[in-house]
């Protein structure tokens, strides 16, 4: 009998090894895949986005479900999700562009990781601004340049700038920072930003909203620093 109770002790033992062992790689094996990349035009330059809103999204959809993961895009342009299970997805961009081509079908089982640059048309190409007159210890000037394309038009133009890195019109100013928003009613132009701190580093974007749009399109950061 003790031997038979032995065996049985050894079997349920193992039965309980085998299944913590199962736990244990559905947690090491589970959403640990990656999707990644930036978003750029034609050109290669890249569309920014915003960390604070919801406007320029890379949607991702697995197979077999009804519900998107969607990525916000950075204002460097780009977006990743590295906790993905392994599964085949769907990838497609929402928000104030056009994507080139058809939608992308990365299948996470095979690659577990899928890092691919995606092409589109902003409603409106926003160039990164220059800078017209130097900085001085309270102004500079700032040269921009608003582009529509296909049948867009341009219903808003503002530039941003901003002790905060990639600054849009709600970063606002605090205790610790500031940010100033300046309007301007032509695609291109000259623009001076006065008031500025003195020694102080600071990013400057641009933003341009088409007409019926729900969100903006940014240029890339400019960085300058007050004397």
């Amino acid at each position: 009998m003790k031997i038979i109770n032995k065996i049985g002790f050894l079997i349920l033992s193992c039965m309980f090894l085998q299944l913590l062992s199962g736990c244990t790689k559905a947690l090491d094996y589970g959403n640990i895949c990656t999707i990644a990349g930036t978003l750029r035009d034609a050109s290669g330059n890249i569309v920014a986005g915003d960390v604070t809103t919801t406007n320029l999204m890379v949607r991702v959809l697995a197979t077999g479900e009804s519900v998107t993961t969607d990525l916000r895009v950075l204002g460097d342009g780009t977006f990743q999700n590295t906790k993905l299970y392994q599964k085949k997805y769907r990838v497609w961009v929402a928000g104030p562009v056009t994507m080139v081509g058809d939608t992308l079908r990365p299948d996470l089982s095979v690659t577990g990781t899928f890092k691919q640059d995606i092409v589109v048309v902003p409603f409106i190409t926003v160039s990164k601004p220059v800078v017209a007159v130097a900085a001085t210890a309270t102004t500079v000037s700032i040269t921009f340049t608003v582009t529509p394309n296909g049948t867009k038009t341009v219903s808003k133009r503002q530039l941003y700038c901003s002790t905060n890195p990639y600054p849009n019109a709600t970063t606002g100013s605090g205790a610790f920072y500031t940010t100033q928003v300046v309007t301007m009613t032509a695609n291109s132009g000259t623009v001076a930003i006065t008031g500025l701190v003195t020694n102080t580093k600071y990013y400057i974007r641009i933003g341009a909203q088409a007409t019926g749009a729900a969100g903006f399109n940014y240029s890339e950061m400019l960085e300058i620093t007050t004397l």
